[in-house]
């Protein structure tokens, strides 16, 4: 495989680990399994990663979590840990989006429902409700893919300047 799966790999990590603090169900384990085994297949293995390729199948989030978790730490793609607070989640969640895992709309979901009122937000808050204003008025699909590019490039700067 090519760069090209490197990185789609890399955008599945980082969605991955968004997932754990994204409301809902959380990560899907047969999906980390999956990644996992598609790693070891590029030759990009590390011990967790090996452990969540040999997990089975059906196996609850509750015992994989953990094993998950460590894949994803391992990989360069930490999940914020419970308790870290919002902008360890804001942070993993932006990793995401960075990393072309997580698309506008879903991210458009999850950060209008945590940003703060406008005289609290500080400037890379207002840079992407700006810039997911201009992807909801986008009237094409041309027009939205560039809106959601320009996302995923202040995503990028966002998280080397954090990192």
């Amino acid at each position: 495989m090519g760069d090209a799966s490197v990185d789609r790999l890399r955008a599945e990590l980082a969605l991955l680990a968004a997932r754990f603090v994204l409301p809902g169900p959380g990560p899907d384990v047969n999906r980390a399994i999956t990644v996992a085994c598609e790693l070891l297949a590029q030759d990009l293995d590390t011990p967790a990663t090996v452990a969540v390729a040999a997990l089975a199948y059906g196996t609850p989030l509750r015992d994989a979590g953990p094993v998950i978790r460590d894949m994803l730490r391992e990989q360069g793609f930490p999940a914020a840990e419970p308790g870290t607070g919002e902008a360890g989640e804001f942070t993993t969640v932006l990793r995401a989006v960075a990393a072309g895992g997580m698309q506008a709309g879903e991210f458009f979901t999850f950060f209008m429902g945590a940003v703060p009122a406008r005289e609290q937000q500080d400037e890379l808050q207002r840079r992407l409700v700006v810039l997911l204003d201009d992807w909801v008025q986008e009237t094409t699909p041309e027009g939205r893919s560039a809106r959601a590019a320009d996302l995923r490039e202040v995503a990028r700067d966002a998280v080397a300047d954090a990192g």
